[in-house]
């Protein structure tokens, strides 16, 4: 048996390489081997708060100010939301129905969805 670090450029690269060895479903697969990083900027610090819980919790991450994080009065945050294009999916589809957040969702929902490596290619 050998192991060999592999990289995909393209959720479409990913899933000509999953569905070479055979395997099944790899569309929705290749979504969990590319990652995409988002910042955000000027962030409420709730909003914020919210976002990195939301993210945490499908096993993904977001980095805020310790202000926001400790929920400061006022705080204010940029961001840099983490994750694969499955989990930034998963995050949207989680908090798509919270109108608090629903800007930061459809901001990053725009950044995630037009990266290179998102599309096919």
């Amino acid at each position: 048996m050998d192991a060999e670090r592999i990289t995909f450029e393209s959720v479409e690269a990913a899933t000509r390489a999953i569905d070479a060895i055979g395997s099944n479903n790899s569309r929705m697969m290749a979504t969990r081997a590319i990652h995409v990083n988002v910042l955000l900027r000027r962030v409420p610090g709730p909003l914020a708060k919210t976002l990195k819980t939301a993210y945490n919790d499908i096993g993904a991450e977001a980095a805020i100010s310790s202000d926001a994080y400790y929920e400061e009065q006022g705080a204010v945050t940029d961001m840099v939301v983490m994750g694969t294009v499955y989990q930034h999916r998963e995050v949207r589809r989680v908090l798509i129905d919270n109108a608090t957040v629903r800007s930061c969702i459809e901001a990053i929902e725009t950044v995630v969805e037009h990266a290179p490596e998102a599309q096919g290619g």
